[in-house]
Protein backbone atom coordinates (compact mmCIF):
# COMPACT_ATOMS: atom_id res chain seq x y z
CA UNK A 1 0.00 0.00 0.00
CA UNK A 2 1.43 3.81 -0.96
CA UNK A 3 0.19 6.41 0.70
CA UNK A 4 1.77 10.01 -1.36
CA UNK A 5 2.46 12.76 1.09
CA UNK A 6 3.27 16.26 0.01
CA UNK A 7 6.36 17.49 0.86
CA UNK A 8 10.09 18.13 0.35
CA UNK A 9 13.18 15.75 1.63
CA UNK A 10 13.06 15.64 5.12
CA UNK A 11 15.88 13.37 5.72
CA UNK A 12 17.24 13.92 9.09
CA UNK A 13 21.13 14.41 10.21
CA UNK A 14 22.39 11.22 10.98
CA UNK A 15 19.99 8.76 9.02
CA UNK A 16 21.32 6.88 6.34
CA UNK A 17 19.95 8.01 2.32
CA UNK A 18 18.37 5.04 1.58
CA UNK A 19 16.87 4.52 5.07
CA UNK A 20 13.03 4.40 6.23
CA UNK A 21 11.18 4.93 9.25
CA UNK A 22 8.92 2.48 11.33
CA UNK A 23 5.57 3.64 12.79
CA UNK A 24 3.41 2.18 14.86
CA UNK A 25 -0.35 2.67 16.16
CA UNK A 26 -1.99 1.07 18.79
CA UNK A 27 -5.61 2.18 18.86
CA UNK A 28 -8.26 0.72 21.04
CA UNK A 29 -8.31 -3.24 19.12
CA UNK A 30 -6.18 -2.46 16.29
CA UNK A 31 -2.26 -2.29 15.73
CA UNK A 32 -1.44 -0.73 12.67
CA UNK A 33 2.75 -0.80 11.95
CA UNK A 34 4.18 0.50 8.55
CA UNK A 35 7.60 1.79 6.90
CA UNK A 36 7.40 5.55 6.27
CA UNK A 37 9.92 7.23 4.34
CA UNK A 38 11.37 10.29 6.04
CA UNK A 39 8.90 12.80 3.74
CA UNK A 40 5.71 10.92 5.48
CA UNK A 41 5.51 8.42 2.24
CA UNK A 42 3.67 4.67 3.71
CA UNK A 43 6.42 2.14 1.96
CA UNK A 44 3.75 -0.60 3.53
CA UNK A 45 1.61 -0.89 6.13
CA UNK A 46 -0.46 -4.56 8.04
CA UNK A 47 -3.03 -4.18 10.85
CA UNK A 48 -3.12 -7.26 13.52
CA UNK A 49 -5.55 -7.14 16.84
CA UNK A 50 -4.72 -8.09 19.57
CA UNK A 51 -7.73 -9.65 21.29
CA UNK A 52 -8.08 -12.74 23.71
CA UNK A 53 -10.24 -15.72 22.78
CA UNK A 54 -13.37 -14.06 24.12
CA UNK A 55 -12.62 -11.21 21.61
CA UNK A 56 -11.53 -8.61 24.76
CA UNK A 57 -8.43 -6.47 24.41
CA UNK A 58 -5.42 -7.85 25.84
CA UNK A 59 -3.49 -5.84 28.20
CA UNK A 60 -0.37 -5.35 30.31
CA UNK A 61 2.54 -7.78 29.28
CA UNK A 62 0.22 -9.91 26.82
CA UNK A 63 0.03 -6.69 24.78
CA UNK A 64 3.20 -5.76 25.64
CA UNK A 65 4.67 -9.08 24.35
CA UNK A 66 2.42 -9.04 21.01
CA UNK A 67 3.05 -5.26 20.36
CA UNK A 68 7.47 -6.15 20.96
CA UNK A 69 7.00 -9.07 18.70
CA UNK A 70 5.08 -7.57 16.24
CA UNK A 71 7.84 -4.90 15.76
CA UNK A 72 10.45 -7.13 16.17
CA UNK A 73 9.17 -9.14 13.41
CA UNK A 74 8.73 -6.33 11.32
CA UNK A 75 12.19 -4.36 12.07
CA UNK A 76 13.85 -7.46 10.44
CA UNK A 77 11.94 -8.36 7.44
CA UNK A 78 12.42 -4.45 6.41
CA UNK A 79 15.85 -4.14 7.72
CA UNK A 80 16.65 -6.71 4.79
CA UNK A 81 15.38 -4.16 2.35
CA UNK A 82 16.46 -0.82 3.90
CA UNK A 83 18.09 -0.18 7.08
CA UNK A 84 15.39 1.41 9.71
CA UNK A 85 16.58 4.19 10.84
CA UNK A 86 13.95 4.80 14.21
CA UNK A 87 10.95 3.33 15.92
CA UNK A 88 7.97 5.85 16.71
CA UNK A 89 5.32 4.38 18.69
CA UNK A 90 1.57 6.39 19.47
CA UNK A 91 -0.62 5.06 21.87
CA UNK A 92 -3.86 5.82 23.07
CA UNK A 93 -3.01 6.88 26.23
CA UNK A 94 -1.42 9.44 28.14
CA UNK A 95 2.41 9.20 27.68
CA UNK A 96 4.99 10.94 30.20
CA UNK A 97 7.76 12.61 27.95
CA UNK A 98 10.31 12.29 30.86
CA UNK A 99 9.85 8.56 31.62
CA UNK A 100 8.40 7.48 27.95
CA UNK A 101 5.86 5.31 30.06
CA UNK A 102 2.52 5.14 28.93
CA UNK A 103 0.01 6.08 32.09
CA UNK A 104 -2.84 4.17 32.43
CA UNK A 105 -6.48 6.34 32.01
CA UNK A 106 -9.80 5.27 31.00
CA UNK A 107 -10.27 3.76 27.46
CA UNK A 108 -6.88 2.93 26.75
CA UNK A 109 -5.29 -0.95 27.17
CA UNK A 110 -3.02 -0.75 30.34
CA UNK A 111 0.48 -0.65 29.50
CA UNK A 112 2.01 1.56 32.72
CA UNK A 113 3.50 -1.15 34.39
CA UNK A 114 5.75 -2.44 31.48
CA UNK A 115 9.08 -0.90 30.69
CA UNK A 116 8.35 -1.44 26.38
CA UNK A 117 10.41 2.10 25.57
CA UNK A 118 13.38 0.56 27.15
CA UNK A 119 12.87 -3.08 25.93
CA UNK A 120 13.05 -0.97 22.03
CA UNK A 121 15.90 1.12 23.05
CA UNK A 122 17.94 -2.04 23.90
CA UNK A 123 17.19 -4.50 21.18
CA UNK A 124 16.74 -2.28 18.15
CA UNK A 125 19.61 0.11 18.84
CA UNK A 126 17.76 2.87 17.05
CA UNK A 127 16.03 6.24 18.40
CA UNK A 128 12.56 5.86 19.51
CA UNK A 129 9.46 8.03 20.45
CA UNK A 130 7.09 6.76 21.98
CA UNK A 131 4.18 9.72 21.57
CA UNK A 132 0.28 9.73 22.11
CA UNK A 133 -2.05 8.94 19.45
CA UNK A 134 -3.51 12.37 19.01
CA UNK A 135 -0.46 14.04 19.37
CA UNK A 136 1.23 11.58 16.73
CA UNK A 137 -1.82 12.19 14.47
CA UNK A 138 -1.57 15.83 14.24
CA UNK A 139 2.18 15.91 13.88
CA UNK A 140 1.24 13.79 10.48
CA UNK A 141 -1.21 16.62 9.27
CA UNK A 142 1.12 19.50 10.58
CA UNK A 143 3.93 18.25 8.28
CA UNK A 144 2.06 16.77 5.31
CA UNK A 145 -1.29 17.14 5.36
CA UNK A 146 -4.02 19.37 6.03
CA UNK A 147 -1.93 21.75 8.52
CA UNK A 148 0.79 22.32 6.37
CA UNK A 149 2.40 25.42 7.56
CA UNK A 150 -0.32 26.08 10.15
CA UNK A 151 0.74 27.61 13.33
CA UNK A 152 -1.79 28.01 15.79
CA UNK A 153 -4.67 24.86 15.61
CA UNK A 154 -5.82 22.14 16.94
CA UNK A 155 -6.13 17.85 15.81
CA UNK A 156 -9.14 16.32 17.58
CA UNK A 157 -9.81 12.29 17.50
CA UNK A 158 -12.74 11.42 17.92
CA UNK A 159 -12.68 7.49 18.60
CA UNK A 160 -13.34 5.24 21.88
CA UNK A 161 -11.92 8.36 23.49
CA UNK A 162 -11.38 11.84 23.00
CA UNK A 163 -7.83 13.46 22.23
CA UNK A 164 -6.21 16.20 20.85
CA UNK A 165 -2.83 17.15 19.94
CA UNK A 166 -2.37 21.11 20.25
CA UNK A 167 -0.16 22.85 18.05
CA UNK A 168 0.79 26.54 19.10
CA UNK A 169 3.80 28.62 17.14
CA UNK A 170 3.99 25.84 14.86
CA UNK A 171 5.53 23.51 17.57
CA UNK A 172 3.32 20.67 19.17
CA UNK A 173 2.18 21.36 22.95
CA UNK A 174 2.71 18.54 25.14
CA UNK A 175 2.14 20.47 28.37
CA UNK A 176 4.99 19.87 31.67
CA UNK A 177 4.80 16.46 31.29
CA UNK A 178 3.32 15.25 28.15
CA UNK A 179 -0.20 14.73 29.62
CA UNK A 180 -2.14 17.97 27.67
CA UNK A 181 -4.75 17.66 24.92
CA UNK A 182 -7.39 16.26 27.31
CA UNK A 183 -10.14 17.80 25.60
CA UNK A 184 -12.33 14.47 25.80
CA UNK A 185 -12.55 15.78 29.73
CA UNK A 186 -13.75 19.03 29.58
CA UNK A 187 -16.95 19.56 30.95
CA UNK A 188 -20.00 19.99 29.24
CA UNK A 189 -22.83 19.60 31.43
CA UNK A 190 -22.36 19.53 35.09
CA UNK A 191 -25.33 17.84 35.94
CA UNK A 192 -24.76 15.12 32.90
CA UNK A 193 -23.89 11.33 32.92
CA UNK A 194 -20.75 10.52 35.08
CA UNK A 195 -17.61 9.74 33.13
CA UNK A 196 -15.31 7.06 33.03
CA UNK A 197 -13.05 9.28 34.60
CA UNK A 198 -14.63 9.69 37.66
CA UNK A 199 -16.07 13.07 36.41
CA UNK A 200 -19.35 14.56 35.58
CA UNK A 201 -20.97 16.20 32.40
CA UNK A 202 -17.24 15.41 30.02
CA UNK A 203 -17.67 15.75 26.10
CA UNK A 204 -16.63 12.15 26.20
CA UNK A 205 -19.98 10.89 27.64
CA UNK A 206 -21.84 12.59 24.68
CA UNK A 207 -19.46 12.14 21.69
CA UNK A 208 -16.94 8.81 21.99
CA UNK A 209 -17.84 6.11 19.97
CA UNK A 210 -19.03 3.93 22.81
CA UNK A 211 -21.61 6.80 23.68
CA UNK A 212 -22.78 7.91 20.63
CA UNK A 213 -24.06 3.85 20.65
CA UNK A 214 -25.43 4.51 23.87
CA UNK A 215 -27.57 7.40 23.38
CA UNK A 216 -28.94 6.03 20.32
CA UNK A 217 -29.63 3.06 22.05
CA UNK A 218 -31.68 4.63 24.02
CA UNK A 219 -33.59 7.50 21.46
CA UNK A 220 -34.53 3.39 19.72
CA UNK A 221 -36.47 3.11 22.95
CA UNK A 222 -38.70 5.67 21.95
CA UNK A 223 -38.42 5.46 18.14
CA UNK A 224 -38.87 2.63 16.36
CA UNK A 225 -39.43 4.20 12.99
CA UNK A 226 -35.78 4.09 12.33
CA UNK A 227 -34.38 1.17 9.92
CA UNK A 228 -31.78 1.10 13.26
CA UNK A 229 -34.65 -0.97 15.21
CA UNK A 230 -34.04 -3.75 12.97
CA UNK A 231 -30.73 -4.47 14.96
CA UNK A 232 -32.31 -4.93 18.17
CA UNK A 233 -31.49 -2.21 21.36
CA UNK A 234 -27.99 -4.66 22.53
CA UNK A 235 -27.03 -5.75 19.10
CA UNK A 236 -26.76 -2.14 17.45
CA UNK A 237 -23.13 -0.89 16.64
CA UNK A 238 -21.09 2.17 15.68
CA UNK A 239 -20.81 0.88 12.49
CA UNK A 240 -24.68 0.37 11.82
CA UNK A 241 -25.14 3.83 12.74
CA UNK A 242 -22.59 5.08 10.09
CA UNK A 243 -24.19 2.89 7.60
CA UNK A 244 -27.72 4.16 8.65
CA UNK A 245 -26.70 7.22 8.31
CA UNK A 246 -25.26 7.14 4.83
CA UNK A 247 -28.20 5.74 3.39
CA UNK A 248 -30.54 8.56 4.45
CA UNK A 249 -31.83 6.95 8.04
CA UNK A 250 -32.90 9.93 9.95
CA UNK A 251 -32.48 9.16 13.51
CA UNK A 252 -28.96 7.72 12.57
CA UNK A 253 -27.83 11.17 10.81
CA UNK A 254 -29.74 13.32 13.63
CA UNK A 255 -27.66 11.16 16.76
CA UNK A 256 -24.53 12.21 14.38
CA UNK A 257 -25.87 16.05 13.96
CA UNK A 258 -26.25 16.23 17.82
CA UNK A 259 -22.89 14.74 18.69
CA UNK A 260 -21.15 17.41 16.28
CA UNK A 261 -23.02 19.96 18.11
CA UNK A 262 -21.67 18.66 21.79
CA UNK A 263 -18.10 18.68 20.03
CA UNK A 264 -18.93 22.36 18.50
CA UNK A 265 -19.36 23.22 22.37
CA UNK A 266 -16.06 22.43 23.54
CA UNK A 267 -14.55 23.59 19.66
CA UNK A 268 -15.69 27.32 21.02
CA UNK A 269 -14.23 26.56 24.06
CA UNK A 270 -10.61 26.07 22.71
CA UNK A 271 -11.41 28.73 19.90
CA UNK A 272 -11.67 31.76 22.40
CA UNK A 273 -9.18 30.66 24.46
CA UNK A 274 -6.52 30.21 21.98
CA UNK A 275 -7.71 31.71 19.03
CA UNK A 276 -7.07 28.80 16.47
CA UNK A 277 -6.58 29.55 13.06
CA UNK A 278 -7.62 25.52 12.66
CA UNK A 279 -9.25 23.21 13.74
CA UNK A 280 -8.89 19.31 12.37
CA UNK A 281 -11.31 16.97 12.79
CA UNK A 282 -9.75 13.44 12.73
CA UNK A 283 -10.92 9.61 13.61
CA UNK A 284 -14.60 8.78 13.34
CA UNK A 285 -13.88 7.21 9.62
CA UNK A 286 -17.20 7.78 8.04
CA UNK A 287 -18.74 9.78 10.24
CA UNK A 288 -17.07 13.27 9.44
CA UNK A 289 -19.64 14.27 7.07
CA UNK A 290 -22.68 14.26 9.57
CA UNK A 291 -20.57 16.00 12.23
CA UNK A 292 -18.43 18.74 10.98
CA UNK A 293 -21.61 20.49 9.92
CA UNK A 294 -22.80 20.41 13.59
CA UNK A 295 -19.46 21.09 14.95
CA UNK A 296 -19.34 23.99 12.88
CA UNK A 297 -22.67 25.14 13.38
CA UNK A 298 -22.55 25.16 17.48
CA UNK A 299 -18.85 26.90 17.05
CA UNK A 300 -20.49 29.76 15.94
CA UNK A 301 -22.97 30.25 17.85
CA UNK A 302 -21.04 29.48 20.95
CA UNK A 303 -17.57 31.46 19.98
CA UNK A 304 -16.99 34.84 20.00
CA UNK A 305 -17.32 35.80 16.50
CA UNK A 306 -14.34 37.67 15.52
CA UNK A 307 -12.13 34.33 17.21
CA UNK A 308 -14.55 32.09 14.88
CA UNK A 309 -13.73 34.02 12.05
CA UNK A 310 -10.36 33.34 11.90
CA UNK A 311 -10.87 29.83 12.32
CA UNK A 312 -11.08 27.06 9.62
CA UNK A 313 -12.60 23.61 11.29
CA UNK A 314 -12.06 20.62 8.70
CA UNK A 315 -12.18 16.72 7.99
CA UNK A 316 -8.02 15.27 8.69
CA UNK A 317 -6.68 14.58 5.08
CA UNK A 318 -4.38 11.84 6.14
CA UNK A 319 -7.26 9.45 7.12
CA UNK A 320 -6.93 6.32 9.44
CA UNK A 321 -3.38 6.24 8.70
CA UNK A 322 -2.32 9.19 10.26
CA UNK A 323 -1.45 8.00 13.48
CA UNK A 324 1.55 6.06 11.64
CA UNK A 325 3.02 8.29 9.93
CA UNK A 326 2.91 10.76 12.62
CA UNK A 327 4.98 7.91 14.83
CA UNK A 328 7.07 7.63 12.19
CA UNK A 329 8.27 11.11 11.67
CA UNK A 330 8.21 11.88 15.38
CA UNK A 331 10.61 9.15 15.37
CA UNK A 332 12.33 11.10 12.68
CA UNK A 333 13.42 13.81 15.19
CA UNK A 334 14.46 11.64 17.70
CA UNK A 335 17.56 10.47 15.07
CA UNK A 336 18.37 14.69 14.92
CA UNK A 337 18.16 14.31 19.02
CA UNK A 338 20.67 11.13 19.41
CA UNK A 339 22.97 12.89 16.63
CA UNK A 340 23.11 16.33 18.61
CA UNK A 341 26.76 16.87 19.76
Amino acid sequence: MTHEAPGTSNLPAGAAPDSVLLGVYLSSRVIRIGTVSHEGRILSLRREQYLNQSGQPVEGNALAEQLHSLVSAEFSEQSEKAPVAAIGVGLPGLVNQHTHRMVTVTNAPSLGDVELFREFEREFRVPIAFENNANASAWAEMICGIAKGVSDWLYLSIGTGIGAGLVLDGKLRRGTSGYAGEVGHINIDPDGDQCACGSFGCLETKTSVPNIVRRTRTRLRRDATSSLSRFGEENLTYEDIIEAAQAGDDLARLMMSRTGHFIGMAVADMINVLNLSMVVIGGAPGARQFLIPGIIEEARRRAFAPAFADCQIVAGQLGEEAGVIGAALLAGKAIMRASAP
